[in-house]
């Protein structure tokens, strides 16, 4: 690198004002390089990045082809002859407010989160062929569900077993809340099944590590959910986040993990392009009855969060539920098209609010532009007497004078 750099400055003479580095960003393969050249380059020399996909569209309007061997020709030539060239905005300090420990801590639970799905889908493939009555009576994935499966992983060993055994390792599982007409619907069940046999030794030691891997990972998740709710808290947009309807923990330590400064967004449409909702149409012919996909472009980690909580906003905001149903018309086939609207709403109210720095408020100004139906039935069925151990979302209404109070919203559909 030293060399290169020795080579670059070599060609610079009197007439040189300034030398500009410029790359693709890639991600881990430019990290290093970008933060190493910004911390020894000269007064006159810059370095910046640009977008791949503004590469490729150069590349292809001006018939070029991009490739490893010709990327540093044609990014050399948008550097010296393009005058209206966009540059991301990125910092040297890689690791601005705990932000890179952040993001790390939630892609590396996304992975465990998958791993962990892939487990459960595997345990319980072989639940169906071994031991299919034990998911009928016990939710797949319970304690209860994998402490007995970790004793007894075929109905044969469930049928040459005593009920107060297995009934002492349910209770105990479900923490005191199994009664014993679960564990007589077990054996009910298991009494007229098909599985009679005795599995060998080496399928059942598949199936208790394949138990014992689901326990593990399970356990790896409750650390990395407590470590990413302390690595979140540090960011004063952790709180205000979870005031938007359906975001927890997770979605909002997903949103801060991938939106590092939201100062880099000059507008929410930008944040919403980034985030990859926005329509992508490209049609030919006179054909009008087709629809634009999004673009599915940027993070996929912050483009499922916010679809997340557009899916719980779309049951339980009376807002965003009602333009849901605006869209939806009821026709089913719309219904993807209509969670994507609220999506997009959702990454609005994102940007707003790490914009403003203040928590998520329907405000009556909001609630009056929607028909009359649907103030009635907002103003109907919100409640601000809010029990202590809610589980419903507390929203926060800004009244005609502008007073702000909390209320839950005590009607919505599954």
């Amino acid at each position: 690198v030293n060399a290169f750099i020795d080579l670059v400055r070599s060609f610079a003479n009197s007439n040189c004002t300034n030398i500009t580095f410029a790359m693709e960003v890639t991600g881990n393969y430019m990290d290093n390089l970008f933060h190493w050249l910004c911390s020894n380059t000269l007064d006159n020399e810059h370095v910046k990045l640009l977008n791949t996909t503004y590469v490729k569209r150069w590349c292809d309007t001006h018939n070029k082809s991009k490739s490893d061997p010709l990327d540093a020709q044609s990014i050399a030539s948008i550097i010296a002859n393009e005058n209206d060239v966009l540059f991301v905005n990125k910092t040297p300090n890689s690791n601005i407010k705990g932000h890179t420990d952040l993001k790390d801590t939630f892609h590396r639970y996304c992975q465990r989160k998958k791993s962990y799905t892939q487990e459960v889908n595997r345990l319980i493939g072989r639940c169906d062929k071994h031991f299919p009555e034990l998911q009928y009576v016990f939710e797949p994935k319970s304690a209860v569900f994998l402490a007995i499966l970790s004793i007894y992983p075929t109905t044969y060993d469930i049928m040459h077993s005593s009920k107060e055994e297995v009934y002492n390792i349910a209770f105990t599982a479900s923490k005191k809340r199994v009664s014993m007409d679960k564990i007589d619907e077990l054996f009910r069940l298991c009494s007229d099944t098909l599985n009679t046999f005795e599995i060998s030794l080496a399928s059942k030691r598949v199936i208790l590590d394949n138990v014992d891997e689901v326990l593990r990972l399970k356990e790896i998740l409750r650390s990395l959910e407590k470590e990413l709710k302390v690595l979140a808290s540090s960011f004063e947009a952790f709180d205000l986040l979870k005031s938007m309807p359906g975001c927890g923990n997770i979605t909002a330590s997903a949103i801060l993990s991938e939106i590092s400064d939201i100062k880099l967004f000059s507008c929410a449409d930008k944040l919403v392009s980034y985030i990859g909702l926005c329509p992508c149409n490209s049609k030919s012919g006179s054909s009008v009855d087709t629809h634009g996909k999004i673009s599915k472009r940027g993070s996929r980690y912050l483009r499922h969060a916010i679809y997340m909580i557009a899916e719980f906003a779309r049951r339980h905001n009376p807002v965003l539920k009602a333009h849901f149903e605006k869209i939806k018309n009821g026709n089913k086939k719309r219904h993807k098209l209509a969670v994507t609207a609220i999506a997009n709403k959702v990454a609005r109210y994102v940007y707003s609010v790490l914009k403003t720095g203040t928590k998520f408020v329907i405000s009556y100004e909001q609630l009056m532009l929607l028909n009359e139906e649907t103030q009635t039935t907002f103003f109907t069925n919100i409640s601000t007497e809010i029990p202590r151990n809610t589980r419903k979302q507390i929203y926060s209404y800004s009244d005609i004078n502008g007073e702000i109070f909390d209320f839950i919203y005590t009607k919505y559909d599954e």
